[in-house]
């Protein structure tokens, strides 16, 4: 049989019938498939390849004319029949091809993206195992990681994207959040690959040295000389009355930064300075929102309570601290980026305008190291280290931790004491009296 007997103006030409489809042979099987019902200008012409295969005929279609030319069928009828051929369907082989893509299409919208993962990580693992249930983890995340990778599949993150992410964050300078952001991008890819939301882990063998650099622990804490240094500088550095308040209870407390922010009004009992709760009777303040989880007792000495009666008198609302609304506390950074400031070397666009200001003789210092400092005038007051470990709410390690069960509630009651006539006599140092130190 001739083939290729077809041309375009056939199919130009070709009227289609009222009641049955007309069918125009090309030869090989190929035909044009004229459909009944059209009028000759809404004619519709489909290219279909019939075959026999097992007995039975099967039509492959090849394309409609005019969107694939005469040419395009051809080509389209000659892989089909060289298929037929070797002895398979072409109509079974494309309907098999196209369930295959419809699935992986469903697989791929049914896929994790990054946003996802994180968001099953934070909903599953972070709100039972962190006790902010991962705000900061969020909160570090979503601007360099989840706005620049959020919508990609976390299966198709490549080490690559993460080094990118990470650089981009060390050029501006912010080499510990690089490190920081690794650490939680490896928690959560581990996370992943253990449930099967993803596959491998683009963070492994990927080490803060690669990124920011090994991180060197602080061993930074202020001196004598350098309390009474303070206690000059703070009303000159521009620093609200609050902030000054808050390091003054940061050094006479111990507590983190963040506890403090985190504060209420209703933690404090002024006629008998104990807990409301009198868990245990003595305390004067526990403070619940602690980094290890664990319950604190912190006694306030009469300096810490003339501290607060300050900070009282300056208006009183939910938290010690508000944020932008009286129910809310302040962000755990506000202190922290305020003492920074104050320590640059030019002031930056809309922040503080006294640089310097809170630099002290031995050089910079952080508002954490506030909380080293008041362990360290401890130990210097003679407190004993396991006492010092109590306060601070550590947990004792070795035999300690085998023995020590006691809350040491009177020691630790008179180590904050001791601790805050100290600080007393550096916050308002007296011209007739001179401090001597022990050798």
């Amino acid at each position: 049989m001739a083939e290729r007997l077809l041309t375009d103006a056939d199919l130009r030409a070709a009227k289609p019938d009222s009641t049955k489809d007309l069918y125009l042979s090309d030869g090989g099987g190929l035909c044009a498939r004229v459909l009944a019902g059209y009028t000759p200008k809404e004619k519709r012409i489909q290219f279909v390849y019939r075959y026999k295969i097992d007995g039975k005929t099967e039509r492959y279609p090849c394309g409609t004319y005019p969107a694939t030319s005469l040419a395009e069928a051809r080509k389209r009828h000659a892989q089909a029949r060289k298929i037929r051929d070797g002895g398979e369907s072409p109509l079974q082989q494309s309907r098999a091809q196209k369930a295959a893509r419809i699935e992986k299409a469903q697989a791929d919208a049914k896929e994790r993206t990054v946003q996802a993962l994180f968001e099953e990580w934070e909903r599953l693992y972070l709100s039972a195992h962190r006790k902010d249930g991962g705000a900061l983890a969020r909160q570090f995340l979503a601007s360099d990681v989840l706005d620049h990778i959020g919508d990609r599949k976390a299966r198709s993150i490549s080490k690559d994207d993460v080094v990118a992410l990470l650089d981009r964050i060390v050029e501006r300078g912010a080499r510990r959040k690089a490190n920081a952001i690794l650490s939680l991008l490896r928690q959560m890819f581990s996370w992943g690959v253990v449930r099967g939301s993803v596959t491998n882990d683009p963070t492994y063998n990927l080490l803060k040295k690669h990124v920011g650099g090994r991180e060197k622990t602080r061993d930074r804490a202020l001196s004598p000389a350098e309390l009474s240094e303070l206690s000059s500088q703070l009303p000159a550095s521009g620093l609200s009355e609050r902030a000054q308040l808050a390091v003054w209870l940061l050094l006479a407390t111990g507590v983190r930064v963040g506890e403090l922010a985190s504060a209420k009004w209703s933690d404090v009992e002024w006629k008998r300075r104990i807990w409301k709760d009198e868990v245990i009777e003595g305390a004067s303040w526990l403070i619940r929102d602690t980094k290890n989880s664990e319950p604190h007792l912190v006694h306030l000495s009469e300096f810490s309570c003339a501290l607060l009666k300050r900070l009282e008198a300056l208006g009183k609302t939910t938290y010690l601290f508000e944020g932008r609304t009286a129910d809310q506390p302040v962000a755990d950074n506000w202190l922290s980026k305020m003492v920074r400031d104050r320590q640059r070397k030019s002031p930056l666009k809309k922040r503080s305008s006294k640089p310097g200001s809170l630099i002290l003789s031995s050089g910079e210092w952080r508002v954490h190291d506030l909380r080293r400092t008041m362990a360290t005038r401890m130990q210097g007051l003679s407190v004993l280290p396991h006492v010092v470990e109590k306060c601070l709410n550590h947990k004792l390690e070795g035999i300690l931790a085998v023995y020590q069960k006691d809350l040491l509630l009177p020691e630790r009651k008179a180590a904050f004491d001791t601790l805050g006539a100290y600080l007393d006599r550096h916050a308002n140092p007296s011209d007739n009296v001179v401090e001597l130190h022990r050798a």
